[in-house]
């Protein structure tokens, strides 16, 4: 075993982001654990948390760590530049890459000499450059094509449509989103005052777009994206000064790629037919070869629309050249495909906040003493006003975040589809309710979760065809996608009919990983629980899907970080469903306040189904159930928020207090309170790190009167009973 010290002393002398590099690799190996051979899944992440460590600042470019990264990014981008899926050998590559980035790390941090980047790889990535496609220097129309006779030699593409259209969708938002960056950073290279960090901006976004060309199997577009990024290359290896052909050469790749998407946006869009959309590369071209061979760039007009225009009625203006010399503006068309406006996530979430404090100013104002003794009519006429557009401003500015979560189901269908054939399995996705919206950010957050959750799915709970037919079912399986608005908040439901989940091969499988004590008495749903445990697995065997024990316990860490819950409803041979209930925003609340002691708290009113005083007869204690209340001859369990919460100085006997019935996902709680106050529309603030792991609390808000009220989680509350009442059975303090 050899070691390599070349580069460490000025690393370790330096500001290596050991930090940054352990965050990423943390988010690469999440990645990896779930790649697949013969699929596409997970690629794109890869390749952009890679170009990510390669950008990391004060990362020693002659170290082992720079090596391998480059190394690693070779290999992926063979795959993209290849038939875009994952092999069993790179994957086995990757995850030894992951193992040797760690290991690197460790040593480096603890003293230890450091291990060399293996001379294999070197190899490997090597052959991997010399495979790949000529560069523009010797081969500049190299660009793979379909030749057209109307145009002239052209290459071409086309889209796979409607079987990719939502995923098109996408490829044309991020797309408009690229040119855009990339035009800018364009602008900002030439003015001279940029630097490096541009110049690997523009890098980076070329290189994304190849990527996403590849996953969508759009050769020609990959291709010619392929060609400016080797400009680049150059560039940023120090090899190419940045001067007027490169500029020239990078607008006019960039005005081509801006036709090539606009036309895109037409066709997934309707305006237009499906057809090939051929691209005028021949000038860029030329402008990339005056760029490497440091001639002066000539005024080569490129015209964006680059595919087969239709016949134009008589009369109408032909298509105006665009000079490459200067930027040219994006085609009305890419404009029209949009049919919204995009708005950067931050500016929103901006809006929203100060929309908050405009409510909770809105309040102060309208507590205050003097102006609710005033008689005055026009002042009163004002003060409704004001109320009726801050309330209108605040529902528009929160129903800008809500969308619809059809596009997080609709990604699932590759995934099953993939999945499932390379289990061997058949299976297929059924979704319902994907018009359900909600919150933007818990959209974007569900995304891993819910990918764990199916990859569980397919690979524990649904079986082979063959025993679905022994088992007299149908040989594929379903796997049913749903959401529903319910308990004023999203109730998403993961559910197979495949073997389901065996309680006491869990209880045998954690007391084997000696994850539970052999003498520890479980309830089912507790025993159930168990599989959210770190590190539990029930496969025999590791294997490119499952048998990590990563999965259930991220997907529960996720959910609950949203401040929602999960549950499992299983049978053994009838499959299983995980039901994840989750709010509707997390920005504010319908509030219903409530006192109890001395202190103010706030629950959701949609959880609150009535209010009433008990009589001395309605309450009794029921034996292993605790304490009920009889409401309309229904035996709902009894909660004391008091003794919830440990508080001194509320109302001890029932009869003296108030019931807020609640109904949550684990069924109905009567909850006995000193008081109700009213209701009132909050912004939930975040309490920090004081309140984490506090299970009951979910966040804090500012009431009218300036004071901090806590906002309880109904559910939790509900839970918390339930789980008392298991332990006392298992006679447990």
């Amino acid at each position: 075993m050899t070691v390599d010290r070349q580069g460490e002393g000025a690393g370790k002398a330096g500001a290596m982001p050991v930090e940054a590099l352990a965050a990423l690799l943390e988010r690469i190996a999440e990645e990896l654990a779930f790649v697949t051979a013969g699929t596409n899944d997970g690629l794109l992440p890869l390749n952009a948390l890679l170009i990510d460590l390669e950008q990391l600042p004060g990362l020693p470019v002659d170290s082992a760590p720079a090596e391998a990264i480059s190394i690693a990014r070779r290999w992926v981008d063979a795959i993209l530049d290849g038939d875009g899926t994952f092999s069993a050998a790179a994957i086995q590559n990757l995850h030894a890459w992951h193992d040797w980035f760690l290991d690197h790390l460790v040593a480096r941090e603890t003293g230890r000499p450091a291990v060399a980047v293996p001379v294999q790889w070197r190899v490997s990535a090597a052959a991997v450059a010399a495979a790949a496609p000529p560069p523009v220097s010797v081969a500049a129309s190299s660009v793979a094509h379909s030749p057209s006779p109307s145009t002239g030699d052209m290459p071409s593409f086309a889209l796979r449509l409607p079987a990719d259209l939502e995923l098109l969708r996408e490829f044309h938002s991020e797309s408009l989103e690229l040119l855009r960056s990339i035009e800018q950073s364009v602008l900002e290279l030439e003015a001279g005052s940029a630097g490096p960090v541009v110049v690997n901006s523009i890098f980076r976004a070329f290189h994304t777009f190849k990527g996403s060309a590849g996953f969508l199997q759009l050769e020609a577009l990959r291709d010619f994206a392929h060609q400016l990024e080797s400009l680049l290359d150059e560039v940023r290896a120090g090899r190419l000064p940045v001067g007027p052909a490169v500029i020239a050469a990078i607008l006019g790749g960039a005005d081509v790629l801006a036709g090539c998407v606009a036309e895109v946006g037409e066709q997934i869009s309707g305006a237009k037919a499906p057809q090939p959309i051929e691209m005028a590369v021949a000038p860029v071209l030329a402008l990339v070869r005056q760029a490497l061979t440091g001639e002066a760039p000539a005024v080569v007009p490129v015209t964006i629309p680059v595919s087969s225009p239709p016949s134009l009625p008589s009369g109408a203006p032909a298509p105006v050249p665009v000079s490459t010399t200067a930027s040219a503006p994006a085609p009305a068309a890419v404009d029209r495909a949009e049919a919204f406006v995009r708005v950067d996530a931050g500016k929103l979430d901006a809006l929203v906040n100060l929309v908050g404090e405009l409510v909770i100013t809105q309040a102060f104002v309208l507590e205050n003493r003097e102006l609710r003794g005033a008689d005055n009519l026009e002042l009163g006429y004002a003060i409704r006003k004001l109320q009726r557009i801050t309330r209108d401003l605040q529902h528009n500015a929160l129903s800008m975040r809500m969308v619809p979560i059809s596009g997080l189901f609709r990604k699932m269908s590759r995934l099953v589809r993939d999945l499932a054939g390379t289990l061997g399995k058949q299976a297929r996705l059924v979704v319902v309710g994907e018009e359900t919206e909600l919150d933007r950010h818990l959209v974007e957050q569900m995304g891993d979760p819910l990918v764990h959750m199916i990859r569980n799915a397919l690979d524990h709970g649904v079986e082979t065809p063959e025993v679905r037919i022994a088992a007299g079912k149908d040989p594929v399986a379903t796997v049913r996608l749903a959401a529903a608005h319910a308990h004023g908040g999203v109730l998403i439901e993961v559910a197979d009919d495949g073997r389901g989940i065996d309680a006491a091969a869990v209880r045998a499988r954690a007391v084997d990983k000696q994850l539970i004590n052999p003498d520890r008495e479980l309830t089912r749903e507790e025993t159930l629980a168990l599989i959210f445990l770190p590190g539990f697995t029930t496969a025999a065997a590791v294997t490119e899907v499952s048998g990590r024990g990563v999965g259930m316990d991220v997907v529960k860490g996720h959910i609950e970080a949203l401040r929602g819950h999960v549950d499992i409803a299983t049978n053994v041979g009838a499959g299983t469903t995980f039901s994840i209930r989750l709010p509707l925003t997390l920005s504010q609340i319908d509030g219903f306040l409530i006192r109890v002691g001395g202190e103010r708290y706030i629950l959701s009113a949609a959880v609150v189904r009535e209010c009433f005083r008990p009589g001395p007869q309605s309450i009794a204690t029921v034996h292993e159930r605790g304490e009920m209340v009889d409401v309309r001859g229904r035996q709902i369990p009894l909660l004391r928020l008091a003794e919830s919460l440990s508080m001194r100085g509320a109302a001890s006997r029932p009869d003296t207090g108030i019931i807020v019935l609640l109904d949550t996902g684990v069924g109905e709680r009567a909850l006995l309170v000193d008081e109700v106050l009213g209701k009132q529309e909050v912004i939930i603030k975040n309490l920090g790190e004081t309140f984490v792991g506090q299970a009951l609390v979910a966040g804090g808000a500012i009431l009218s009167d300036g004071r901090v009220a806590l906002i309880l989680d109904a559910e939790a509350l509900a839970r918390q009973a339930v789980n008392s009442v298991s332990r006392s059975r298992m006679g447990v303090a």
